[in-house]
């Protein structure tokens, strides 16, 4: 066998600072990829979190909206000169509506006379800021009338 030589014209040196010059640029470019990855990753990062901020504050609305309405269906099933007895001022209530010193709700129901046979009820839940604990202004409030039926004898016109 006869041995091959390759011969660089005269280029033997140039080869080596080619390839040097080569791995700079490898270089440069790899950490432009890692700082367009790190870019993308903290916006999608922000993204994520704004997400899971926005669900948490629409589920704790629906859970307000959801205990005002309870109450509402509770009060409905008493007679009409019993509404009075569900009167309250700031009840801290957890999820369910069930009282709770650690409820991240708090509720108050009001009422209010129209007529002597007609009241409104106002029901207002306060949603905790899961943050700061406190109660800063968000809120869901309900409203609805209760009647009481007269009979014909009992009527103004009635007999």
């Amino acid at each position: 066998m006869k041995n091959k030589h390759i011969t660089t014209c005269g280029l033997t040196g140039t080869n080596r600072n080619i390839s040097k010059s080569r791995a700079g640029i490898a270089l440069v470019e790899a950490l432009v990829a890692l700082t367009l990855l790190a870019v993308f990753m903290a916006g999608a990062t922000k993204l994520l979190l704004s997400h899971h901020e926005m669900s948490d504050m629409a589920r704790a609305h629906y859970t307000a909206i959801n205990i005002a309405k309870n109450r509402m269906e509770l009060v409905r099933t008493f007679e009409f000169g019993q509404v009075d007895d569900f009167l309250e001022d700031k009840v801290d209530v957890d999820e369910s509506g069930s009282p709770s010193t650690f409820g991240h709700f708090r509720r108050s129901t009001q009422v209010s006379n129209v007529s002597p046979n007609l009241l409104e009820l106002n029901v207002i839940v306060e949603i905790r800021d899961r943050k700061t604990l406190s109660f800063n202004g968000r809120q869901e409030y309900l409203s609805t009338y209760f009647a009481e039926y007269l009979s014909e004898e009992s009527s103004p016109g009635g007999g």
